[in-house]
């Protein structure tokens, strides 16, 4: 629920431990449990174990059981004496949170992890999601968007699960020491002076020259200019996100039979799991997932549904000139000549495309591009045009790429989902709740009695309408 990112280095002072006023100062702090200690160091808040436990909070159980107001209240007061800027994001919605007891019993969510290991590197973040004691189901693959696969396509995956069906999370990235998974799903942090800047960039060789971190000063200059600041200073956190994240994905886009036998290694390690109806596959993805939906479609592989959320319709690459600029792509003649790969369409698979009409990442051009590449190969397809709807409209708060827009993420999702339904009708959907981003998906209770008025409604109409015509035949009759 919130993303805590520590903006300076907290003082000796702020890090003493408080006694509230009027407090005796031979109080006795009661020592944080080891659950708590272990996830104060993962989100690298160590800081903060003197305070909690001058305020009594020194069980990661109290600390879950608040509800979402009090913890915010909690924070409030709590982390400005460690020096903790708060970054309100949108965490694991309770109901697609996997059981933690062993072993697991019909109807729990289990979240297990899900390696793939292709051409001589392990994505070990991966991570596949059902219902226990559930008869095989279709597999969904989630696939991430630009940022790579992070919490949130884990939930999305869960989701899945609660649905009816198999989620896997993919994982296409691979990791380094200068984009790392943490970064992946880390959108904003410290700010840096342009000093500071110069330091971090070169430290982290940000853009991976081959000399190692001899970054001009002016192009460094060049670069601070140009990015969005707050009091004069440059999130390096954001920088960091959004290089490393559009590094992998250009990675990705230039060798596209590798993209695709990585998504099909996916796909044949899902339909060996028990869970999973072997042979029966589908795909939803964002952005770059939506891409990868339809290289699925394009490579042939055995999936019967894919749904594309503010996808592009392409797979061309950034441009060598400007590798960080979304909107300058490799033409489609020196992609066909340099990096394009034979297709061998899946001409059975249904296709959903679910488009923001302002999407600036989806020009015109190539939705006509699609529509004749999908009717040249016969494929049922459908595109669904959202009304002033951004690029990113699926993407929960804090999520890297977030412009969400609830009812577009509800009407997408409800359309996906009857998509699946209609390929697999012999498998069951059940309610949930919400998804990842929070988007509900609970219909209103009708209120008691409410079927009432309705139904004297219409013997009203029912009854004024055989009045009427009586009253006309009575009329032409005395006429």
């Amino acid at each position: 629920m919130w993303a805590l990112k520590r903006y300076s280095e907290p003082s000796v002072e702020a890090t003493a431990p408080r006694a509230p006023l009027g407090s005796p100062p031979e109080i006795m702090l009661e020592p944080l449990d080891a659950e708590l200690r272990a996830w104060l160091a993962e989100e690298q808040l160590a800081v903060l174990e003197n305070i909690l436990s001058w305020h009594g909070y020194t069980t990661l159980k109290l600390l879950t059981d608040l509800s979402g107001e009090e913890v915010k209240e909690l924070l409030n007061v709590l982390l400005p004496r460690a020096g903790i800027c708060i970054v309100q994001a949108l965490g694991t919605p309770q109901n697609l949170k996997g059981w933690q007891r062993t072993p697991a019993v019909a109807g729990d969510l289990v979240v297990e992890e899900f390696p793939i290991t292709f051409e001589g590197y392990t994505y070990k973040y991966g991570r596949i999601a059902y219902i226990m004691g559930r008869r095989p189901s279709p597999v969904i693959l989630v696939h991430h968007n630009f940022a790579g696969l992070k919490q949130f396509d884990v939930d999305q995956a869960c989701f899945m699960a609660r649905i009816g069906y198999v989620g896997v999370a993919v994982d296409l990235y691979q990791e380094k020491p200068n984009f790392t998974y943490h970064d992946r799903g880390a959108s904003s942090g410290r700010l840096v002076d342009f000093e500071s800047y110069c330091q971090e960039v070169r430290k982290d060789n940000l853009l991976n020259l081959p000399d190692g971190g001899n970054y001009p000063t002016e192009m460094l200059r060049a670069y601070f200019d140009g990015t969005p600041k707050k009091d004069g200073k440059v999130d390096y956190q954001a920088v960091r996100n959004f290089v490393g994240a559009f590094t992998e994905m250009n990675r990705l886009l230039r060798g596209l039979g590798s993209w695709r036998g990585l998504m099909q290694a996916n796909l044949e390690q899902a339909f060996n799991h028990p869970a999973v109806k072997s042979g029966c596959a589908g795909a939803f993805g964002y952005c770059l997932g939506g891409q990868s939906c339809l290289e699925h479609v394009r490579a042939g592989h055995p999936v019967q549904a894919v749904c594309s959320l503010h996808g592009l319709l392409h797979s061309r690459p950034l441009t060598d000139e400007e590798p960080l600029n979304s909107h300058k792509r490799m033409s489609r003649e020196e992609y066909a000549a340099k990096l394009a790969v034979p297709n061998s369409y899946n001409r059975n698979c249904k296709v959903l495309i679910e488009n923001g009409d302002l999407d600036d990442e989806v020009p015109a051009d190539t939705i006509v591009d699609f529509v004749q590449e999908m009717d040249a190969q016969e494929i049922d397809w459908r595109f669904d045009n959202h009304a002033r709807g951004p690029h990113g409209f699926a993407l929960g708060k804090g999520v890297p790429g977030c412009q969400y827009v609830e009812h577009i993420d509800r009407r997408s999702t409800i359309t996906m989902l009857s998509l699946f339904a209609e390929t697999w009708p012999d498998f069951e959907q059940h309610p949930v709740k919400c998804n990842a981003s929070g988007t509900s998906f609970e219909l209103p209770r009708p209120r008691p009695g409410g079927g009432r008025p309705r139904l004297a409604g219409a013997l009203g109409f029912l009854a004024g309408a055989v009045l009427s015509i009586t009253a006309i035949k009575l009329l032409r009759a005395s006429l």
